[in-house]
């Protein structure tokens, strides 16, 4: 077997590796946090990706580890007419059209179902969110119509089917599945406009936002994904188009390449909660380390200072936001006067503005223990409560302040 074949079947099975495992973080993130109660419709189309993104891979390693990366292409007319029909080259060459054919169906089948993970988590994320169902609806028209049209192109460019892996005579351009212009160009179109279409559904959100810019950048630059898989995807049909007729294996290298940055994209907001606690962790963890080991300015030790409280407890109201919220890994939200809020997945809440905000909570004037809808002239504030216990000979005594 040639060393760039070796390489290949290493990089294929390299990068699956690493698919599974961060879908493996996936589930266990959506797992620690929602509980299999939790799980979405995005999670189970997920899981049918996997099985799809793992028979396309064994598709690629058939095409070079057992079909010398051969079709049926790369032939003269005087060499298709030579070749025996009992040779192995021909056996070579009319199993490895066929895998082909397999196999680029399993990547656009791949392509669009993450696409759909794509678009459910839109739905759920977008939830409440003035006309942003619309978005939605036509996203499913779309991403539907788009599939269903790939797989025509697919079955349809060669009458009759079977020639896909016809040797002698030449079946033509359209009948090479490992080079057809028609499909190669069609199913990147399709993919490009499908991404783009996907990315304008929550980059406008997250631009309109009252988040911090740190964290609007963090979800501008994951909700922008698609820029990085239609690249791939134009790479993809650059490669095929020069260079697949000397090395019909081509569409092979760059389907797979594909298909592991749209699985690590598609979970990445699934998994960035994961990253972002142990990234807290650590750094509480250094922090926690600095302050035992230097103490404070005066050289006490915290909590060994004389006459101080010997222990103060912060607790912090979670802020009011709209029904079906999750957050990324922690209860804090942001709620600010006549906004809504959006949550983001399991961490972030972005503020949309709108007049009629749907928010419960306390409103200055109102009883303690008593809440009420906002108003569009309300002023809604964030409450803060503060307990202090402080050591005294006849017992703790506590002292609690509540900021409206």
């Amino acid at each position: 077997m040639p060393e760039t074949a070796i390489q290949f079947i290493q990089e294929i099975w390299g990068l699956q590796g690493v698919a599974y495992f961060i879908i493996c973080l996936r589930y266990y993130s959506r797992f620690a946090n929602l509980g299999w109660r939790g799980l979405a419709w995005d999670d189970a189309i997920m899981l049918f990706a996997v099985l799809v993104y793992t028979a396309e891979s064994v598709m690629a390693h058939l095409v070079v580890a057992y079909w010398n990366s051969l079709a049926n292409n790369d032939m003269t007319d005087d060499q298709r007419a030579a070749l025996d029909p009992n040779s192995e080259e021909w056996r070579l060459r009319v199993n490895g059209s066929k895998t082909h054919v397999v196999g680029l169906l399993l990547y656009t089948t791949l392509q669009w179902l993450l696409k759909g993970c794509w678009l459910v988590y839109y739905a759920r994320l977008t939830n409440g969110v003035a006309n942003m169902h619309r978005w939605i609806r036509w996203g499913i028209f779309i991403i539907t119509g788009t599939y269903i049209s790939c797989l025509l192109v697919a079955f349809l460019k060669c009458i009759p089917f079977n020639h896909q892996w016809q040797i002698n005579p030449d079946p033509g351009n359209s009948c090479l599945p490992a080079i057809s212009f028609l499909q190669t160009i069609y199913v990147m179109i399709m993919n490009s406009a499908t991404d783009f279409y996907l990315m304008a559904i929550p980059l406008p959100v997250v631009w309109k936002s009252h988040l911090p810019w740190r964290k609007k950048l963090v979800l501008i630059v994951m909700f922008s994904g698609g820029v990085l898989e239609m690249s791939f995807g134009i790479l993809r049909c650059v490669s095929i188009l020069t260079l697949g007729d000397v090395d019909p294996a081509q569409a092979g290298y760059w389907s797979i390449r594909e298909s592991f940055v749209s699985t690590v994209l598609t979970n990445m907001p699934m998994v960035y909660p994961l990253f972002r606690k142990f990234i807290e962790k650590t750094g509480s963890t250094i922090t926690r380390s600095k302050t035992t080991s230097q103490g404070d300015s005066k050289g006490y030790k915290l909590g060994s200072i004389p006459g101080q409280c010997e222990q103060m407890v912060r607790r912090q109201k979670p802020s009011a936001s709209i029904p079906n919220d999750t957050t990324w890994g922690s209860k804090e939200n942001i709620v600010v006067e006549r906004e809504q809020t959006l949550s983001v997945s399991d961490d972030t809440s972005l503020e949309l503005p709108k007049h009629q905000a749907g928010v419960v909570s306390f409103v200055e004037g109102d009883a303690p223990g008593r809440s009420r809808s906002a108003g569009p002239n309300d002023r809604i504030v964030v409450t803060t409560e503060y307990t202090v216990t402080e050591a005294a000979p006849e017992g703790p005594r506590n002292f609690s302040r509540q900021g409206f």
